[in-house]
């Protein structure tokens, strides 16, 4: 089994057609034809984005670097040439050089009857838009507010939303992400449960696990999760001690890169090459290598890194 992953977003689905007269959580949804995913919102520049993951606006990035609002927004729109002098500015500030393009859209608004892509991404990690606002330390009616569009997040607020969600914010429609009942079988039998195990281990009916696996229930974000705890944790087949390499692949746009990780390193004990995972990268592959725990037969394991994601089925990119 190879194993997709995506740090970014994985099955949802932004550019939307409708295909029911619910939206997935029983809420009525316009005409397919009016059905419409894209964010109204300006534009927002790939440094302003950057500066907000760091808690600030642009007026205080630029205090930052020494350099007026002005120029820097206009370096930021691409009004002025990113200058070596600047570039490294920026980078002493934000640790990383953004490019000057645009990103994502902020401050649109979501029609009602549609779900966004906050609450989507939260149900992705296995949460509910509550748990996010209680972890990112907010009032559910603001965060609910914003993901519509109807409020600004602040720079602060956002990178602290962003953390929890583990992507960037978008304010955008999304259709809830299918359940991948594949995804379910596969890991089953890895562990060797029947349906009526794993719907007792996760403490839910098993007429509610049949549903979710035959299409006729969306699951909310704590279902996800709970299924997640029985079902991803490794099989006794698949435990590796100690792990000796770990080996990941991403890939961003024309980008991609490879990083590896583990023990042997002429310093510290550790081997660490290829840099980080960029930031909305998606990863292809990851694995680690290592020992069984009596230390006789060398094991690869697949890594799936994507969460309460890894059981949902995968969104058309958007434009598509």
């Amino acid at each position: 089994m190879k194993a997709t992953a995506s740090i970014d977003k994985t099955g949802i689905t932004h550019d939307l057609a409708a295909t029911g007269d619910t939206d997935g959580y029983g809420n009525p949804v316009q005409d397919k034809d009016t059905w419409i995913g894209k964010n109204t919102g300006k534009p927002e520049s790939e440094l302003r984005a950057a500066a907000r993951r760091k808690g600030l606006n642009l007026k205080e990035l630029a205090a930052l670097m020494g350099v007026t609002p002005s120029h820097l927004g206009q370096v930021a729109n691409g009004n002025k040439p990113l200058t070596p002098g600047m570039r490294d500015k920026i980078a002493a500030a934000l640790g990383e050089v953004p490019g000057q393009g645009v990103v994502y859209q902020q401050g649109g608004a979501v029609p009602g009857g549609q779900s966004t892509y906050i609450r989507e991404r939260a149900r992705e990690q296995g949460m509910s838009l509550r748990q996010v606002a209680d972890r990112a330390g907010i009032s559910y009616h603001y965060l609910s507010q914003a993901s519509r569009g109807h409020r600004h997040l602040s720079p602060k607020v956002q990178k602290q939303v962003e953390e929890v969600l583990q992507a960037p914010v978008k304010v955008e429609a999304a259709r809830p992400a299918d359940i991948d009942p594949r995804a379910l079988w596969e890991r089953m039998d890895a562990h060797g449960y029947s349906q009526n195990e794993t719907a007792r281990r996760a403490g839910i009916s098993t007429g509610h696990l049949s549903q979710i696996m035959n299409g006729q229930r969306t699951p909310s974000g704590d279902v996800l999760r709970r299924l997640h705890e029985v079902l991803f944790a490794p099989s006794q087949g698949e435990l590796v001690a100690p792990v000796e390499l770990r080996v990941l692949a991403w890939k961003k746009g024309r980008r991609n890169g490879v990083v590896v990780r583990g023990a042997g390193g002429p310093r510290n004990g550790t081997i660490r090459t290829g840099g980080r995972v960029p930031w909305g990268a998606e990863v292809e592959f990851a694995y680690t290598t290592g020992y069984d725990s009596h230390g006789r037969v060398s094991v690869n394991h697949i890594v799936d890194e994507r969460g309460c994601a890894a059981m949902l089925k995968r969104g058309k990119p958007e434009g598509i």
